[in-house]
């Protein structure tokens, strides 16, 4: 699952990307246009790893929706 989001008002111009692979969640984010945005990684270890990235990857992409970022 690769899900990208914006966020543009009268002074921001963003975007927050995740990255979602079994376990392995990536997320970019940075202002639109930037050449190397910053990067988070987190890898899950366990028996439920699977559906714990998921829900953790879910959740963010709640936080973010209620910010007011836009899925594009």
């Amino acid at each position: 699952m690769k899900k990208y989001f914006e966020y543009t008002d009268a002074v921001s111009n963003k975007f927050w990307e995740i990255s979602l692979k079994g376990k392995h969640v990536l997320i970019s984010y940075g202002r639109i246009g930037i050449k190397k945005p910053a990067k988070i990684e987190k890898i899950f270890k366990g028996q439920t790893a699977s559906e714990d990235a998921k829900k953790f990857a879910d959740s963010k992409i709640r936080e973010k929706i209620n910010k007011g970022y836009l899925e594009k």
